[in-house]
C-alpha cells in the first residue's frame, strides 16, 4: 500500500499547509476557528489557491507523474483537478456526515439550504438579475448532492477509498490528445492503486466481499463526470454573461487550458536549495509569537473541520 499510504502522508501535509494559505490574517492559525458561509467570490478565491498545492500534492505523491512529458502533464492535471475539488466536498461530506453544506479547503463551507448567501448580493451583470442566477444555478447543488455526496455518505467513503478515487481520475487514458506512453503509465498506476485497494479491503478492514465493495467505488466514477460537465456548464455561463469575476487562469483551468509553464515552476521536488529554503520559510513555517521560534507547519497536527454551531462536528482527522 506504499501509494495510498504516501497520499495519505502528503494529505496531511497538504491540510497543514491550507491553514496558512487560507488564513485571512484575522485569527491565529494555531487555534480552530469557527467556519462561515461563504458567497461565490470567496469560493472562487479558496479553489484559485488551490490549483497549484494540490498540483504540488499530485507530483510529490506518484513519482511516475514527474516522468511524464510536460504536455501530458497538463493535460492529465486538468482532466482531474475539478473532480478533486467535488470528490474533496464529498469525502468531508461523509467525515461530517452531512450533504446540505459543501464543505471547502479552507475550512469555510456553501450553504446549498440558503443560496442566497452564495449568489444573490454578488452579481456583477446587467444581463442577470441575482434573483435569476439563483434560480439558474441552484439546481447544480441538487445534482451534486445526488450524484456525488449522497453516494459517498451512503456508501461511508473512507480516506484510502477517496485517493483511490483520485488516482483513478487522475491516471485515466484514452483522453485526447494522450501519447501512448502516457496510456501506458496511466495503466500501470492505475493497476497498483486496484492491487493496494483490494489489498486493504482484504487484510486491513477485512471485509467480506472485497470486489463488491470494489465495484460500488467505480460506479461513482461516471457519476462524479456529469457533476464536472455541470460546474463547467455553470462556469462557462458566469463566464459568457460577466455574472461573477472570475479569474482567467481559474477559468482556463475549466475550460481544459493551462498555461505553457505551469509544470514548469520550481516545487518543493525540483528546487534548488535556495529556493527550498525560501519556500520552507514562506508555506512550511510559521512564527509563534509565544515562543518566538519558528515551528515547522508538518509538526502540528492536523485541524479538523468543523462544522456550523447548529450541528455535531466530526473530525476529519485520517
Amino acid at each position: 500500500m506504499a501509494t495510498l499510504n504516501c497520499l495519505n502522508e502528503n494529505y496531511t501535509h497538504m491540510s497543514n499547509v491550507r491553514r496558512v494559505i487560507h488564513n485571512t490574517g484575522s485569527g491565529n492559525i494555531f487555534n480552530p476557528r469557527e467556519p462561515k458561509a461563504v458567497a461565490y467570490t470567496d469560493a472562487h478565491s479558496v479553489h484559485l489557491k488551490e490549483i497549484g498545492l494540490v498540483a504540488d500534492w499530485i507530483i510529490k505523491s506518484y513519482p511516475d507523474f514527474q516522468k511524464v512529458h510536460q504536455e501530458q502533464k497538463k493535460l492529465l492535471y486538468r482532466n482531474f483537478f475539478l473532480p478533486f475539488m467535488i470528490l474533496e466536498c464529498g469525502y468531508h461530506c461523509c467525515l461530517n456526515d452531512r450533504t446540505d453544506i459543501l464543505f471547502l479547503p479552507s475550512g469555510d463551507f456553501i450553504d446549498c439550504s440558503r443560496p442566497e448567501t452564495f449568489y444573490g448580493s454578488h452579481i456583477n451583470s446587467h444581463l442577470m438579475s441575482p434573483e435569476e442566477a439563483i434560480r439558474m444555478f441552484v439546481p447544480s447543488f441538487e445534482i451534486y448532492r445526488r450524484n456525488v455526496l449522497d453516494p459517498m455518505r451512503r456508501e461511508k467513503v473512507d480516506n484510502y477509498e477517496f485517493f483511490t478515487l483520485c488516482s483513478l481520475v487522475l491516471w485515466d487514458h484514452g483522453l485526447e490528445g494522450q501519447i501512448d506512453e502516457c496510456v501506458n503509465m496511466a495503466r500501470h498506476n492505475r493497476e497498483r492503486i486496484l492491487r493496494e485497494i483490494l489489498y486493504y479491503y482484504r487484510r486491513v478492514k477485512q471485509i467480506p466481499d472485497p470486489s463488491m465493495r470494489l465495484a460500488n467505488l467505480l460506479v461513482l466514477l461516471p457519476a462524479l463526470q456529469r457533476s464536472v460537465r455541470r460546474f463547467q456548464e455553470d462556469v462557462e455561463i458566469t463566464h459568457v454573461f460577466n455574472v461573477y469575476s472570475v479569474e482567467e487562469t481559474f477559468y482556463e483551468l475549466v475550460s481544459g487550458r493551462l498555461s505553457d509553464g505551469f509544470f514548469q515552476k520550481a516545487t518543493q521536488l525540483d528546487a534548488t536549495p535556495e529556493e527550498m529554503k525560501e519556500i520552507k520559510k514562506e508555506v512550511e513555517c510559521v512564527w509563534d509569537l509565544n515562543t518566538s521560534q519558528v515551528v515547522d507547519l508538518y509538526d502540528l497536527p492536523p485541524t479538523s473541520f468543523l462544522t456550523p454551531t447548529s450541528s455535531t462536528p466530526s473530525s476529519t482527522e485520517m
